[in-house]
């Protein structure tokens, strides 16, 4: 695994300077600048690109130089910091960079140091994978819960034609982004037998291993058996700490769209009275569904690397505005990344999302068909949505959106065109390399 790349240049004044480095704590002496700086000064042939391979203590380094530039700017150098030389594949690593350094020396000056942060992560990328477990009560609806937010299924079918109970352990690998994700989707009917039989082979198929556990429970549940539920979620966290789990337990308080609105608060604090784990209120009732897609959006980009990648974009475009949130789907309709400025009205999330909701199937038909690039929502109070159809379909990713109270649907147009371009850049890298 590397330990680190660099970009550095040689000012005939200065001497060695670095000028940018991933990670930002990575230590690099002058000395060893100065040294890698030497190897490619002991030729004075600049007819071609050039990539050494040293060592240094316990390091082995690649250090790219294209010298057909030397004579116009100087010498500018990529260096990768690599672990011990058996056991890394040197050659993979060698084509990575050099591929990496002439994409990153091809861009202007002013934006090199920016490319090379957004891209120096592909030298860490390695597919992840987790593993999460669903557990609640019969009915609470923890099998619509998957089919709509991993396969995909239109939640409206699944509120007026509610699916078969799931039986035993129910096991399925979803893609997210650059994660393989294994669900668990166990049966409401069978949960206190999964929690009081822990040598049950099927109990330690359910429980060993996962990143994630998530105990849904709606509110008709908790109305009625509030004592039950709680003492299932204890039963849940001591397993978790007796076996020694570096597993998470999150809380899913379902079925939200069934609170009136006026007792929704007092409700709120009771919960997050009763739980110290992460608490997310969901619903798949369209008015609400926004925050479903949003807690496994949470969720699990704590384990994607891609996420970061793509949300890195996302904020580079909000920095000098306000009142703007973006959204970037996948082929499932799921929220997989987003971004929004600090004054961003969320009250008007689940409005928004509604309306998108509402248009998406009659969008996406007509960019089938009709090759509609994208559709624009005003509203006369200056709201203004943009649904776009990004379509990298290679990489999963479907639509971008965004929403803004305070920039126009030209403005917003531009804006989009400059992520797309980005997310463009980006990913053909990936592919690439």
């Amino acid at each position: 695994m590397p330990t680190g790349i660099v970009l550095f240049s040689w000012d005939t004044k200065l001497g060695s300077q670095i000028d940018v480095k991933f990670p930002m704590e990575l230590h690099v002496s002058e000395e060893l600048v100065n040294k890698i700086c030497m190897t490619f000064a002991y030729s004075d042939d600049f007819s071609q690109e050039e990539l050494i391979e040293t060592s240094y203590k316990e390091l082995l380094l690649l250090s790219y130089c294209d010298k057909t530039r030397v004579p116009k700017v100087g010498y500018e150098i990529i260096t990768l910091f690599l672990g011990a030389k058996e056991s890394i594949e040197i050659s993979s690593f060698k084509t990575q960079l050099t591929k990496f350094a002439r994409e990153v020396f091809n861009q202007p000056v002013d934006k090199r140091n920016e490319i090379f942060l957004e891209r120096a992560v592909i030298f860490y990328k390695k597919e992840s994978s987790g593993k999460i477990l669903i557990l609640g009560r019969a009915g609470t609806g923890k099998t619509s819960i998957k089919k709509i937010v991993f396969e995909g299924l239109d939640p409206k079918d699944l509120l007026y034609n509610p699916l078969e109970p799931t039986r035993g352990i129910s096991p399925s690998v979803y893609s997210w982004l650059d994660l393989k994700i294994g669900l668990f989707d166990s049966s409401g009917q069978e949960l206190s037998y999964l929690l009081e039989n822990e040598d049950d082979q099927e109990h330690i198929l359910a429980f060993d291993n996962n990143d994630y556990i998530i105990y849904i429970f709606d509110y008709t549940g908790w109305l009625e058996n509030k004592d039950e539920i709680l003492r299932e979620i204890s039963k849940i966290r001591k397993i978790i700490d007796v076996r020694g789990y570096s597993t998470q337990l999150i809380l899913f308080f379902h079925k939200i769209d069934l609170v009136m609105e006026k007792t929704f608060d007092n409700l709120k604090k009771e919960l997050e009275s009763a739980f110290q784990n992460p608490l997310y209120y969901t619903s798949i009732h369209p008015d609400k569904i926004y925050g479903l897609y949003n807690a496994f959006y949470e969720i699990l980009s704590e384990k994607s690397q891609e996420t970061s990648n793509l949300k890195r974009i996302l904020d580079s475009q909000l920095i000098d505005f306000s009142k703007t949130m973006f959204f970037l789907t996948n082929l499932n309709d799921s929220i997989i990344v987003q971004s929004m400025t600090k004054d961003f009205d969320t009250l008007m999330i689940n409005h928004s999302h509604k309306l998108i909701t509402q248009i998406i199937k009659t969008f996406e038909l007509m960019a089938k068909k009709e090759k509609v690039n994208h559709v624009i929502i005003s509203s006369l109070s200056g709201l203004n949505i943009i649904l776009n159809n990004i379509n990298f379909t290679l990489f999963g990713l479907k639509n971008l959106i965004c929403i803004s109270e305070s920039l126009s649907a030209n403005k917003l147009i531009w804006i989009v065109g400059q992520i797309k371009q980005k997310f463009r850049d980006h990913l053909h890298f990936k592919k690439e390399v």
